[in-house]
């Protein structure tokens, strides 16, 4: 039985140009670039340079590119450091979205519990949108950050950050945002949306997974969150993995070479999927993803579980057991089967969440890949 990959948005394939650049750094590049010595000045040459890549990607300088272990440990770096920065100031309120990924939910949650900030959690519209004018309307006197994500990983619905990003710089307010799902997916550059914050992960763009970028304008601004060597510009402690920063030179590298060839394949793929489904579908699946301004590599539908007569959390394992892999919301529960809490945020019910899908294109799907995918739809919906 072939296994086709359906679940993009949670993570991809390394490309093996990556993994064949990252082995030299695993055996013979192996120094740390903290050392004085060649070993260390070899791999300290590499780390600069990866800086320099992914800057030039970015439309930034790479002084303000420091590297992590990924998108949560991003996010919790700027939002707790911020807050850390702020405690007994009197700035104290926060302002983020009931769409947003956990790693920037629980945070700012638990910044609230531990040590009593004010938090403004705005509900997104119908179709998972932030409004800007309602993030304008929740600023107070006292808010300090503002913390939209850029495209929702479960719908892939874009925010207009580049307008929230003006509301905020207006006020002198700090704007951090998770681009997580967008880097690859749509074209946009940190120096037209003026951010002063945001992450990326190597993991969702055929890199490796363990290394990721916080870009950040201004470092002095924010509390470290990692405490011990003066790595990093002494911003984030900890010797750097150059085998996964090497990774990610070359992951960024290639995506600067495939990335409009990506997208338009993405859109075909879109398309092609929303075609056949209204034909072999014509009643009995809805979209939980909205029509336009949306990621293309992102398809979220809804499965009438009545009508069908199918057990809302069997569909996924179903799948699965004809060797398709997708997913029903984010992949961040430990591999827990959990409805969508976006979905049930947009107001579906339980059963609605549970017998909804996300179906994400990669690189390398094909139309053969979603014909499969139908096909054993309908041998489960409709026993074809």
């Amino acid at each position: 039985m072939d296994e086709i990959f359906l679940d993009n948005a949670s993570t991809t394939p390394v490309e093996s140009e990556v993994i064949d650049y990252m082995l030299p750094y695993l055996k013979d590049y192996f120094g740390n670039p903290s050392s004085v010595h060649s070993f260390g000045k070899k791999a300290k040459v590499l780390v600069e340079d990866t800086r320099d890549v992914v800057a030039d990607f970015l439309k930034c300088k790479s002084e303000e590119i420091f590297f992590t272990c990924g998108g949560t440990e991003s996010n919790n770096t700027v939002i707790k450091g911020l807050a850390f920065r702020h405690l007994n100031t009197g700035k104290n309120h926060i302002i983020t979205s009931n769409v947003e990924h956990p790693s920037v939910l629980e945070t700012v949650l638990y910044l609230k519990e531990k040590f009593g900030f004010n938090v403004t959690i705005l509900k997104a519209n119908k179709e998972g949108r932030v409004l800007p004018h309602s993030v304008d309307e929740a600023i107070t006197e006292n808010t300090f950050l503002i913390t939209i994500m850029h495209s929702n990983n479960e719908l892939g619905t874009i925010n207009d950050i580049k307008s929230i990003s003006e509301i905020a710089n207006a006020r002198g307010i700090h704007f951090h945002s998770d681009t997580v799902q967008s880097i690859g997916k749509i074209l946009f550059d940190f120096e037209d949306i003026k951010l002063d914050s945001a992450s990326l992960s190597a993991h969702k763009i055929y890199g490796p997974k363990g290394i990721g970028v916080l870009y950040l304008k201004n470092p002095l601004k924010v509390e470290k969150f990692i405490h011990g060597g003066g790595q990093e510009k002494g911003f984030r402690a900890g010797t750097e993995s150059v085998p996964l920063i090497a990774g990610l030179k070359r992951t960024i590298e290639i995506l600067k070479t495939k990335v409009e060839k990506d997208i338009e394949h993405y859109s075909k793929l879109n398309k092609y999927l929303k075609d056949q489904l209204s034909l072999n579908f014509p009643e009995g699946i809805s979209y939980n993803s909205p029509e336009k301004n949306v990621l293309q590599n992102i398809v979220n539908i809804k499965i009438d579980y009545r009508k069908f007569k199918i057990d809302p959390e069997m569909l996924i394992v179903m799948l699965d057991l004809k060797g398709i892999a997708v997913s029903g919301g984010s992949s961040c529960h430990s591999g827990a089967m959990k409805p969508s809490k976006v979905l049930l945020e947009l107001g579906l019910s339980l059963s609605d969440a549970l017998s909804s899908l996300r179906i994400s294109f990669g690189r390398y799907n094909t139309f053969s890949d979603i014909d499969n995918f139908l096909d054993s739809l309908k041998k489960i919906l409709l026993n074809q």
